[in-house]
């Protein structure tokens, strides 16, 4: 029996898209959707690329990952 539900645990992804990217150049994944979309464009300025180039960010919930002890 697992400790949590699934519907209990959720896990946020941001990714960050360019223009003419079909593949994000950015990916994230946090507990919490606004710490994962604050990391992504932290990770998005770590790039030294100008904003102006972002075509999209898409930010999606699935269900948390469990680690094996909790799985136990």
């Amino acid at each position: 029996m697992l400790k949590n539900s699934i519907e209990d645990k959720k896990e946020f992804v941001t990714e960050i898209y360019m223009d003419g990217n079909d593949a994000p150049i950015v990916v994230v994944s946090s507990t919490r959707e606004i710490d994962c979309v604050d990391d992504a464009m932290y990770e998005f300025e770590k790039l030294d690329i100008d904003s102006c180039w972002i075509s999209r960010i898409e930010t999606r919930s699935i269900p948390q990952h469990y680690t094996a002890d909790e799985l136990a």
